[in-house]
């Protein structure tokens, strides 16, 4: 049998090592397409990087946000899964309670006497995925196929 585990956007990005295939298995995690892809969510980070030039920390070719531009790429990944119409209900409804999650997140971190700041991963990271996935796991409900 196949070793299968889960591994969180925390942890990819605890792995970013400048390389291009980490960091494409990390973004892919996250936001379901490749760094290199034109449009929608690297541009929306690209001018994110630009607003908040000090909240883009570079990774070789690439870069991680940090704390509101973070918080403003998810959002815009997530409110743009909603708004397309192409999901179902439960879909649309994970994709809200995702929203709510990384607000919550960005409020408890920005609430610290000394605020915290929030990467990309960070806030992206899914503790119900996590869960979910790993009792799968453990119950040989993934395979390989």
């Amino acid at each position: 049998m196949t070793n299968l585990r889960f591994i969180s956007t925390s942890e990819l990005e605890r792995q970013l090592d400048g390389s291009d295939e980490r960091f494409a298995a990390y973004f892919f995690a996250i936001y379901n397409c490749s760094p290199d892809d034109p449009g929608g969510i690297n541009k929306i980070r690209e001018w994110l990087k630009q607003e908040y030039p000090t909240k883009a920390i570079p990774v070789g070719r690439y870069f991680v946000l940090l704390d509101e531009a973070a918080a403003g790429a998810l959002n815009f990944y997530f409110q743009t899964l909603i708004d397309s119409g192409l999901f179902q209900d439960d879909y649309v409804a994970y994709a809200n309670r995702r929203l709510k999650e990384i607000e919550e997140a960005r409020n408890i971190s920005q609430s610290l006497l000394i605020p915290g700041t929030l990467t990309e991963g960070q806030l992206a990271n899914d503790f119900h995925l996590a869960f979910v996935a790993g009792v799968a796991i453990s119950k040989n409900q993934i395979i390989e196929s």
